[in-house]
């Protein structure tokens, strides 16, 4: 059941069998899966369902980066119970914050996500002020420090891993490429060894998404690794432009 006050919104949600790899590790792209499924239910319950927004308003969601911190380990087939609420605006970039806690109470995930108004017919940022400000919900404090919602990169740090191509079932109601699947693709960048065990071990991911991915366009995965961190860059090989960036860390 999800209930709503004061503009917080709370619920549960589960940590199911799709989410974990071969290792027993969830996987980055369930945790983003969790975070943006909240960030989707929340603004539904509070009358900004995307179908609605297309629909009334010409507009919808996009997201422009994401910050999510494993803060204790989660467990597949567990219950985790969800508050999530805006803690910031400025301009025409939102903010708002998910905490997720184990059913003793411990926080096991924090996130911190960053959308804007996309105008459906020019697809380009909403800049109808009469729009925007009928988004408001009440703000709450900010849980994810050095959470950002543009991404600090150097291109020519990064080694071509492989190319990949956008298909038909990546394509969502808004015609470009789901956000999950930067997610996935960042996954299959990674090193044998941190794909492995010691994801077990990842304690933060950024992702930041740059330029929308359309079909049949091919896609340069670029990726940086340290001993502790790892970067995969979405290069698009079409209008030669980078398209994402995945930042992740992880716990010795």
């Amino acid at each position: 059941m999800t209930e709503i006050k004061n503009g917080i919104v709370r619920g549960e949600t589960m940590v199911n069998a799709s989410m974990v790899n071969g290792a027993g590790a969830i996987v980055p792209h369930a945790y983003q899966q969790m975070v943006a499924l909240i960030f989707e239910e929340s603004v539904a319950r509070q009358g900004m369902e995307i179908s609605h927004m297309i629909r009334e308003l010409g507009v919808c969601w996009v997201m422009l980066a994401m910050t999510v911190e494993m803060v204790s380990t989660v467990q597949p087939g567990e219950v985790l119970s969800f508050a999530t609420w805006q803690s910031d605006r400025l301009g025409k970039v939102w903010r708002r914050e998910t905490q997720l806690c184990h059913e003793d109470g411990r926080p096991a995930i924090q996130g911190a996500v960053f959308v804007s108004l996309l105008d459906v017919e020019t697809r380009r940022i909403c800049r109808d002020q009469a729009k925007l400000d009928h988004m408001n919900f009440p703000q709450h404090e900010c849980l994810v420090k050095d959470a950002k919602s543009r991404a600090e990169f150097d291109l020519l740090s990064y080694r071509e891993q492989h190319i990949r191509r956008v298909y038909p079932s990546w394509i969502d109601e808004l015609g470009h490429t789901n956000n999950q699947r930067y997610g996935e693709m960042g996954y299959d960048a990674l090193s044998l060894e941190k794909r492995g065990e010691r994801m077990k071990r990842l304690s933060r991911i950024e992702m930041y998404f740059l330029r929308e991915l359309k079909l049949g366009q091919q896609v340069s995965i670029r990726s940086l690794e340290g001993e502790d961190t790892a970067s995969v860059l979405g290069f698009s090989t079409f209008d030669l432009a980078p398209s994402f960036v995945i930042n992740y860390a992880w716990k010795r």
